[in-house]
C-alpha cells in the first residue's frame, strides 16, 4: 500500500472517530445543549414561578433557592408595594430569582412578617441580591419588617464597568438581553395587595427578578471575558472581588456628592452684592465626572543637575520656565533636556528617585486606553488640601491617568471609603446638620421674599395679598410705621443664612483625626492607595509606583535635614519622638490584593 493510500485511510478513520466522539458528546449532553439553545432564543424561557403565602411554603422554596446558590451566589431582587393617598404602604411582594429560573414571589402582605428562613437568606452576605436600586428596596424592607438585606448590588454599576449606559431595568433588559419588559403604568401601579394576583402581575413581578439575574450573568461575562478554549467557568469569587466595593452602595450617590445640596435660589445668588450671602450659596452639587482630556499630560522632558545627573522628568512648559529665567540651560532637543545652573536642594535617591526619573505613559493606568483620559487624585483633594505643605506639594505620584469609564467607576467606589472614614473619624459625609456650613433662617427668608415680591411685582399683586406681605415686613421692622422703597430694598438684600456652629468639614475632620489618633497622615494615604489597587486592579501603573512613596520620600528628606520634625509627627513618622518609617514595597502590597 502506497503512502498516499495509507494517509487517506488514516485521515478517514480520524474523521470517523471525531464524528463518533462528537455524536457521543452531543448525545450525553443533549438536554444541556438544548437548554442552552433555548435560552439563547429566550433568556427567560427557563422561568418557573412560585407564589408563597405561608411559612411552610416559604421554608420549602427558600431551601431550593439556597441550593441554587451553592455555586452561583446571586439572586434577582425586587419589591412591590401599594401607595394610597400619597402614602406608601408596607412592601406587599418580595421577588427573588435564581439563575436556575426559579422566581419566588413572597406575598408579605399575606404573611404579615418575614419567616426566619427567608430572613436568614436576605441577611446572608455571601449571596448577592442584584437589581436596579436594590439599596432602596432593602431600606424599605428594613423599615417595614425590620430585616437587613445584605450584599445588595445595583446592576448600573456593572453596566458602567463594562462601558454600557447605566439605565433602568427595562432599558438594560432590551439592550443587554433583547427582552422587552411590560412597564405600563397601570401594571406598575396595580394592587399588589389583592387577594389574588393576576397573570399579568405574576409575569411582571417574576420577570423583573429573573431579568436582573440574566443581565448580571451577561455583563459579568463582558467584564471578565474568556477565550472559547477556556472551558472552566469563571470563579465566582473572582467576580465577587471585583464587585465588592460597590455592594450595599447607592448608585445615585456615585454621580453626585451627597454632602452638598442644590440651592434653589442659585440665580439670585449670582446677582447678589453681599459677599457673605454669595459665599453661602457656593454649596452646589458637584459632579464626580469631569471632561476628558486628549492632550498629553506627560511630556517626559528631562531635568539634570549641573553635573549632568538626571533628577526627574518634567513637562515642557516647566522645563522652558527654567531656561527663560536663566535657571537652566537647554542641552538637548530630543528628548528636550534642561541642565540646572544651580545645585538643587536634593538629588534622586532610591526607588523614590527612580519613580521621578522614569518616563510616564500617556494612557489609562487601569485598561491602557490612550485616546482620552482624566487625571485621578488617588488621595482626594478634599483630604490632601488639609495636609502640611511638605505632604501636599510634589504629589504627582498620586495623580494618575484614567479613561472616562475607569474614572467614573473609581469615583463611585471611593464612596465606600469615604463613608468608612466618616464613621471612623466621626466626620459626617451625608447631608445632615453637621455637614451644612450655613443654616437658613426661615423668618429672614420670609422677610426677603415679601420685600422682593413688593418691589418687583407690587403693581400686579391684589390688595389683600399686598397688605399681607406689608404686615410681614412691618412686624419685623417694628420701629417703622410705613414701608419706603429704601426699606424694601434693604429687606430684599437681607442675608437669610447664619454660620452653623455644629458645622464639620468632612475632609478636615478626617485629616485631624488621623494626625492625632490614627497613626498619622501616612496611614490615611495608604488607605486610599490600597483601596485604588484593590478596586481598580491597575495593569499599567508607572514603574516604581509605591504605596509607601511619601513615607520613603520623607525619610530621605529627613536624613538630609529638609523636613521639620513637627511635619514628621503629623505624617506619623515620629511617634513619641522616635522615627518610624515603614518602607514596605509596592510588590508586597500587591501580593495581598484579591
Amino acid at each position: 500500500m502506497v503512502d498516499g493510500e495509507r494517509f487517506a485511510i488514516t485521515r478517514r478513520n480520524a474523521l470517523v472517530a471525531a464524528g463518533l466522539g462528537l455524536f457521543f458528546v452531543i448525545a450525553s449532553r443533549r438536554e444541556r445543549i438544548l437548554s442552552y439553545l433555548r435560552r439563547l432564543r429566550d433568556p427567560l424561557g427557563h422561568r418557573r414561578i412560585e407564589v408563597i403565602q405561608t411559612a411552610d411554603d416559604c421554608h420549602r422554596i427558600v431551601t431550593e433557592l439556597k441550593k441554587h446558590c451553592h455555586s452561583f451566589k446571586v439572586l434577582g431582587f425586587d419589591c412591590e408595594w401599594v401607595t394610597v393617598g400619597g402614602t406608601r404602604r408596607p412592601a406587599a411582594l418580595l421577588q427573588l430569582s435564581s439563575e436556575k429560573g426559579l422566581c419566588a414571589l413572597f406575598r408579605l402582605c399575606s404573611m404579615k412578617q418575614i419567616p426566619k428562613s427567608l430572613r436568614e437568606l436576605l441577611e446572608d452576605d455571601e449571596v448577592l441580591k442584584v437589581g436596579v436600586d436594590p439599596h432602596g428596596d432593602a431600606k424599605k424592607l428594613c423599615h417595614d419588617y425590620g430585616v437587613g438585606v445584605a450584599s445588595t448590588f445595583d446592576l448600573r454599576f456593572l453596566a458602567a464597568m463594562t462601558g454600557r449606559k447605566p439605565s433602568g431595568l427595562a432599558n438594560m433588559s432590551k439592550s443587554v438581553l433583547g427582552v422587552e419588559l411590560d412597564k405600563h403604568w397601570r401594571l406598575v401601579c396595580s394592587d399588589w395587595e389583592a387577594t389574588e394576583l393576576s397573570p399579568k402581575q405574576l409575569n411582571y413581578a417574576a420577570n423583573d427578578a429573573l431579568v436582573a439575574v440574566e443581565i448580571f450573568k451577561r455583563l459579568t461575562k463582558e467584564l471578565l471575558p474568556k477565550h472559547f478554549w477556556q472551558l472552566h467557568k469563571i470563579d465566582f469569587e473572582t467576580i465577587r472581588s471585583r464587585l465588592d466595593p460597590f455592594l450595599e452602595a447607592s448608585f445615585k450617590e456615585g454621580y453626585f456628592n451627597p454632602n452638598t445640596k442644590l440651592n434653589k435660589s442659585k440665580r439670585f445668588a449670582q446677582t447678589s452684592q453681599k459677599k457673605t450671602e454669595s459665599d453661602s450659596k457656593k454649596l452646589q452639587v458637584r459632579k464626580y465626572t469631569t471632561s476628558a482630556r486628549s492632550k498629553v499630560l506627560y511630556d517626559n522632558c528631562l531635568l539634570e543637575a549641573p553635573d549632568g545627573e538626571l533628577l526627574c522628568t518634567i513637562d515642557k512648559r516647566k522645563a522652558k520656565w527654567y531656561v527663560e529665567r536663566n535657571l537652566g540651560t537647554e542641552v538637548n532637543c530630543e528628548p528636550y533636556t534642561v541642565r540646572l545652573n544651580f545645585e538643587p536642594a536634593g538629588r534622586a535617591e532610591g526607588d523614590v528617585g527612580k519613580y521621578y526619573q522614569t518616563p510616564k505613559e500617556n494612557q489609562c493606568v487601569v485598561c491602557g486606553h490612550r485616546e482620552a483620559y482624566i487625571r485621578k487624585n488617588v488621595v482626594p483633594r478634599e483630604y490632601r488640601k488639609h495636609f502640611p505643605v511638605v505632604m501636599k506639594t510634589h504629589t504627582s505620584h498620586d495623580v494618575l491617568l484614567l479613561c472616562h469609564s475607569c474614572h467614573q467607576i473609581s469615583n463611585i467606589s471611593d464612596l465606600k471609603i469615604r463613608h468608612k472614614l466618616s464613621t471612623m473619624c466621626d466626620a459626617p459625609f451625608t447631608q445632615d446638620d453637621c455637614s451644612i456650613k450655613y443654616k437658613e433662617i426661615p423668618e429672614l427668608k420670609k422677610i426677603r421674599s415679601a420685600a422682593r415680591a413688593l418691589l418687583n411685582h407690587g403693581d400686579k399683586i391684589n390688595e389683600a395679598r399686598r397688605k399681607e406681605l406689608e404686615a410681614v415686613l412691618l412686624d419685623y421692622y417694628e420701629e417703622e410705621s410705613e414701608l419706603s422703597v429704601e426699606l424694601l430694598q434693604t429687606a430684599a438684600e437681607i442675608n437669610t443664612k447664619e454660620n452653623n456652629d455644629n458645622y464639620c468639614h468632612h475632609g478636615e475632620k478626617v485629616v485631624q483625626t488621623f494626625q492625632d489618633k490614627l497613626g498619622g497622615l501616612i496611614e490615611l494615604e495608604k488607605i486610599w492607595r490600597l483601596h485604588f489597587l484593590n478596586t481598580m486592579k491597575p495593569r499599567f501603573l508607572p514603574l516604581h509606583w509605591d504605596v509607601n512613596h511619601n513615607a520613603n520620600r520623607l525619610e530621605i528628606r529627613a536624613n538630609e535635614g529638609r523636613v521639620e520634625e513637627a511635619d514628621l509627627k503629623l505624617a506619623g513618622l515620629l511617634p513619641d519622638g522616635n522615627k518610624k518609617v515603614n518602607s514596605t514595597s509596592n510588590k508586597e502590597h500587591m501580593a495581598g490584593v484579591p
